[in-house]
């Protein structure tokens, strides 16, 4: 117990760490408040249970051995980073905001944009290859030798756990201030300055 408990606090530092999935969120939270960014983080969620199960599987640990494998989703993830930079920085200034963002109603865009919310979460952590260094090389520091499939599960869920915990109080915090970051000025700087960081991410997972 003494181990998992050693893992709870290294993960609790980690996840607190603002890293592309909080950028996300904060754009979220800026055009459809912070039930988009909870879908955001729900995708990061997802994600995290699914690399839970590859790790307990051995899946994560050959993606890792296999240096094309891991340069395949080290540059796909760069690569998606990028492009959702990319499109907050050549986005025109008067479709940059989506129509509830300016005060307009539009259902059928907030319908629209919920599935989308949480693909971007889901394909941001499934690309990025640093979530899955901390499946396949700080995880198995805290697993007994000899330890069953069991092990690696509990720690990557409670990995998973820690992390939507921390999102969703960024999410709440974020959707908070949202009447203030929601002025137009504000909130076009905000989503410029959103897409120049994700681009900065990408650009750096590329170079390292």
């Amino acid at each position: 117990m003494s181990q998992y408990f050693a893992f709870v606090a290294l993960v609790a530092v980690l996840v607190l760490i603002p890293g592309p999935a909080v950028i996300l969120i904060m754009q979220k939270a800026v055009t459809t408040g912070y039930r988009g960014a909870l879908r955001v983080a729900a995708g990061v969620f997802a994600a995290d249970l699914v690399w839970a199960a590859a790790a307990a599987a051995g899946v994560s640990a050959v993606i890792v051995a296999s240096e094309p494998a891991f340069l395949a989703l080290r540059f796909a993830g760069a690569a998606y980073l990028i492009y959702l930079g990319a499109r907050l920085l050549l986005t025109p200034k008067d479709k940059l905001l989506p129509a509830a963002a300016a005060g307009e109603k539009d259902e059928t865009a907030a319908w629209a944009g919920r599935p989308r919310a949480f693909r971007q979460g889901f394909l941001c952590d499934m690309t990025n290859p640093k979530t899955l260094l901390v499946f396949t090389s700080v995880m198995p520091q805290f697993i007994p030798a000899g330890s069953s499939p069991l092990g690696p599960a509990l720690l990557g869920v409670t990995f998973a756990g820690l992390g939507f915990a921390s999102l969703t109080v960024y999410s709440l915090v974020l959707g908070r201030a949202g009447g203030m970051l929601r002025r137009p000025r504000l909130a076009r700087r905000l989503m410029r300055g959103s897409g120049g960081i994700l681009v900065g991410f990408g650009v750096a997972l590329a170079a390292e």
